[in-house]
Formats: C-alpha cells, sequence, structure tokens
C-alpha cells in the first residue's frame, strides 16, 4: 500500500508527535509498504515568531497536489 501522511511536525523537531509518526513511518515500511512524509521542510518556510523551533510552510496548493498525484498514495493521513 502506498501512503502519504501530511504533518506540521518533523525534523528536527523532537517531540511527541514526530517521534509517534517516525514510529509509525518505521513499521510501515517494515510491513513492506511505501511512505510518503509531506512536511513543511520540503516546502519555503520560516521560524514561527512564539515557538522558533517550529517551522511555519508556505506551501502552495498546486505543488502538495502535483507531489500526492506522482506519489498516488492509497491512503493520505
Amino acid at each position: 500500500m502506498r501512503i502519504a501522511i501530511v504533518t506540521d511536525a518533523w525534523s528536527p523537531q523532537v517531540n511527541g508527535v514526530v517521534r509517534t509518526l517516525q514510529a509509525v513511518r518505521a513499521e510501515l515500511v517494515k510491513q513492506g509498504h511505501d511512505v510518503l512524509i509531506v512536511s513543511p521542510d520540503l516546502f519555503y518556510s520560516m521560524p514561527c515568531p512564539t515557538y522558533p523551533e517550529i517551522r511555519l510552510a508556505f506551501a502552495r496548493t498546486a505543488a502538495v497536489g502535483r507531489m500526492l498525484a506522482e506519489f498516488a498514495p492509497n491512503a493520505i493521513h
């Protein structure tokens, strides 16, 4: 199965969401699934003024759509 995971929290952040998604991705890959992570680091982003560890992405809808269309996921989370 091809699974896309779309998240606003990913490396280099270190928090519970990132750790959980990394574990989920690792398990899905171990089971033979193809996994695409769509995260802020793939787009132009800037630090959140009040929490600089979090990046605010400025992703164009068309770019995200193309990325998902090319990957052709069976499921999006």
